[in-house]
């Protein structure tokens, strides 16, 4: 039996993904990246929005959060689903520490 609800499955893999695409940003293209960039999608015929979130840390190293939140079936209140990485100027990506995703609720 399955417990965990498909649509949301799909909606966290969909965070992710755009993280992985951001990860293979230059530091230059991040630093670049437009300041209105939350997107509105559907999933299982129920509407989400995904944000991307960058902030620039010491001077070469950007916070780079994508954050996602999907209305729940049932219950009042949403889901979020979060992807976060930093990524330095020589191009290193760093994960984000996980009490750091409490920041983005």
């Amino acid at each position: 039996m399955r417990t965990f609800p498909r649509y949301l499955s799909t909606f966290r893999r969909m965070v992710n993904e755009r993280g992985q695409q951001l990860r293979r940003l230059t530091f230059e293209e991040l630093k670049d990246f437009p300041g209105d960039n939350t997107e509105v999608v559907t999933v299982d015929s129920r509407l989400a929005t995904i944000s991307v979130i960058i902030q620039p840390r010491e001077a070469d190293r950007l916070r780079v959060v994508v954050q996602g939140f999907i209305r729940a079936r049932f219950l009042p209140g949403k889901h979020v689903a979060l992807d976060g990485f930093y990524k330095r100027q020589d191009g290193t990506v760093n994960p984000m520490p996980e009490d750091e995703y409490y920041e983005f609720d």
